[in-house]
């Protein structure tokens, strides 16, 4: 994840993806439940702070968008299986970051001149009126 960050639920679906891969099994074979054993997992494993209140409200996103369900009646929080929605979502937010990450270092700069183009045009704005103000006050000095 290299920066520290939220844990989100990109992240907590990444979890069912990576249990797969682990594993060898397609995502109907994998089920976790959010317990103290996941929270302490994932705190390990990703060098954060995350407690099961917060996995659960994570949980509550995933289920209201059908990417995770319910496959029996364990308790809440428990029994939850990959649905194929969000095996979608996993795979293609894997691929963004794997597309970010393997950018050249001009499309890098571009992108960063994209994201800050207001920033850009305030630096620009500044040195063209310093420009202004100088001419004026060398102007004013010639009479």
């Amino acid at each position: 994840m290299g920066k520290s960050k939220e844990f989100n639920e990109y992240d907590f679906l990444d979890l069912f993806y990576q249990e797969m891969l682990e594993r060898g099994q397609p995502i109907n074979l994998i089920v976790l439940s959010i317990d103290a054993r996941m929270v302490c997992s994932i705190n390990e494993k990703f060098k954060i702070s995350v407690t099961q209140n917060s996995l659960q409200k994570i949980a509550d996103i995933c289920l209201a968008n059908s990417w995770i369900k319910y496959i029996s009646l364990g308790g809440q929080y428990r029994n939850l299986q990959l649905t194929t929605t969000g095996f979608g979502v996993v795979k293609s937010k894997r691929k963004q970051v794997e597309q970010l990450s393997n950018r050249s270092i001009f499309k890098k700069a571009s992108d960063y001149i994209e994201d800050h183009k207001g920033l850009f045009i305030l630096f620009g704005f500044i040195i063209g009126l310093a420009g202004l103000f100088i001419n004026f006050y060398r102007n004013i000095g010639h009479g």
